[in-house]
């Protein structure tokens, strides 16, 4: 299991990948856009707990 420090410095990439191709032009687009990569983490995490854990596979 990924720990929060692990979380919140994966968070950071994938916003900093993303704001190389299409940065914020707002305040409410860079939130919305933390939203999403929050989501995406999430999604992460929970794939590779059951991917590990309990044979679910995503292929």
């Amino acid at each position: 299991m990924r720990t929060e420090d692990e979380i919140r410095e994966r968070i950071a990439e994938l916003e900093s990948q993303y704001d190389d191709y299409d940065p914020p032009s707002s305040e409410f687009e860079d939130t919305a856009e933390v939203a999403v990569l929050r989501a995406i983490e999430e999604l992460e995490w929970v794939l590779e707990e059951y991917d590990g854990a309990a044979g679910f596979t995503t292929s």
